[in-house]
């Protein structure tokens, strides 16, 4: 932890309590569809870009399947639901982001979701000037789990993956980190930690306020 220079933040499920409002949105929009959306099914896509998402759900469904068939009720259930319930700031983000700026630490946030939605999030939350930059799934060619927009997270911040932490709460974001060579600490939402996880993290803790002990310990 002593030589981390760069920490990249997951956006949903990690920053923001959205994976909830998500899975609601997705289940309905998919029911709409005809089609029966399980907690187990959408723990698999949880953290993936749009197009691994469509793969995921083709292996479940059939070959058929098409994301395009329930996006925009998806989208509307998902705006009706953040408009009228708001989106929720997951505990121990402004104390971690608060020790990493006494550190001299770079911050940054790239996630699968669309520049728009990294924007509006990190702006209603008044979290915009918290990171060095954000980027999207959508800059890069292959989305997570791939390991792209780590790697080019590192490349904007002129660090290397070993220099760098990925903090991720799905499967698929560890997988992106992993495959890219850079230490990820898990912080569980949905999904409970499997031997995949525990075997490629570098950490699996309760929450953000852990991973903020772990760097107030250097400080100290």
């Amino acid at each position: 932890m002593n030589e981390i220079r760069q920490v990249i933040f997951d956006m949903d499920g990690l920053l923001f309590d959205t994976e909830r409002i998500a899975y609601k949105a997705l289940k309905k929009a998919m029911g709409q569809a005809g089609y029966q959306l399980s907690m187990d099914i959408y723990s698999l896509v949880i953290g993936s870009g749009v197009q691994e998402e469509e793969k995921i759900l083709q292996g479940v469904y059939g070959d058929d399947f098409s994301i395009s068939f329930v996006t925009e009720n998806y989208l509307k259930e998902f705006q009706h639901i953040v408009e009228t319930e708001g989106v929720g700031i997951m505990p121990g983000v402004h104390e971690l982001l608060d020790i990493l700026d006494e550190l001299h630490i770079k911050k940054c946030v790239a996630s699968s979701s669309s520049l728009t939605t990294i924007e509006h999030y990190l702006t209603i939350n008044e979290l915009m000037d918290r990171f060095d930059f954000y980027m999207s799934g959508e800059e890069v060619e292959r989305g997570k789990p791939n390991p792209d927009i780590f790697i080019e997270a590192c490349r904007r911040a002129g660090e290397k993956p070993d220099t760098a932490l990925v903090l991720e709460d799905s499967p698929n974001g560890l997988r992106a980190a992993y495959a890219a060579g850079i230490k990820c600490i898990v912080v569980p939402d949905l999904v409970s930690p499997d031997q995949e996880m525990k075997t490629k993290a570098y950490k699996i803790v309760n929450s953000l306020f852990d991973v903020r002990d772990m760097f107030r310990c250097i400080k100290l």
